[in-house]
């Protein structure tokens, strides 16, 4: 007896709904992966975090936020801080609209004191999103420390103070406000800092203000005993219980967009 052939358009359908089962238990087992790691990196297994990441990369290859979170791991590390720089490249070189990436590298860039980078990075994150709070305070430090504009980081600093509301921002804007002969509005800071109980800032302000000298931005001192040199308010954000490194990796987009 002869057996029927199916239909090719049959067969066609058949295959597509097989191959979709399968891409669709890859999608799965990705997405489960990336949780993984954005989970180590939260608890600090920063070995595994980059462990797992980099098995994401080996299956989905240009899916960006993976060199980011593999960036940030290696960094929180103290890893090979060309490696770190690698990775942000490459996450950048696939998404060029990765505003994190952006970010990062600047932060690093000014860590190695390449203001010049630094800045460059942090105005393309801004040109992404143009309310990135932590690239305001970057360049609103930048301007007025290295750039000698405290009118210009005037401008980046009560962007941030409209929906931020750290201390360090009004220690800034009132060194901003001082530098650029503004002392009614300098003043002002200084009662917002003794209202906050942020007296160090606050006396630090009405030091310079008194001896009309430039204002001591920095704070605290390495292990060495000397002054540290971050001023408030740059660099890595300070570490909270659910943010031990300072930074939180998000998912960026789908899996499926790359």
């Amino acid at each position: 007896m002869r057996h029927q052939q199916p239909h090719p358009l049959l067969l066609s359908v058949i295959v597509f709904f097989i191959c979709a089962s399968i891409a669709h238990a890859q999608m799965d087992a990705l997405k489960d992966l990336y949780q993984r790691a954005i989970n180590a990196y939260g608890k600090q297994q920063y070995d595994q975090a980059i462990a797992l990441f980099g098995q994401i990369v080996k299956v989905a290859p240009t899916f960006a936020p993976a060199y980011n979170g593999m960036a940030l791991a290696n960094q929180a590390a103290s890893g090979d801080e060309n490696k770190t720089i690698e990775y942000l490249k490459t996450a950048i070189s696939y998404d060029p609209k990765l505003v994190q990436a952006y970010d990062n590298l600047g932060r690093i860039y000014y860590g190695r004191q390449d203001v010049d980078h630094a800045q460059e990075y942090f105005e393309k994150a801004l040109k992404l999103d143009p309310n990135l709070a932590s690239a305001q305070l970057s360049l609103a430090w930048i301007n007025l420390l290295a750039r000698s504009r405290p009118l210009t980081a005037l401008k980046y600093f009560k962007e941030v103070a409209a929906v931020e509301h750290d201390p360090k921002i009004y220690f800034g804007m009132g060194s901003a406000y001082f530098a650029s002969n503004q002392r009614t509005q300098a003043l002002e800071m200084i009662t917002k800092l003794h209202e906050l109980q942020e007296e160090d800032m606050a006396s630090r302000l009405e030091d310079s203000m008194r001896q009309n000298a430039q204002v001591n931005t920095q704070t605290g001192a390495d292990a060495n005993g000397n002054p540290a040199t971050t001023p408030a308010g740059l660099g890595p954000l300070p570490a909270t219980e659910d943010k031990p490194t300072g930074i939180k990796v998000h998912l960026s987009g789908k899996l499926s967009d790359y």
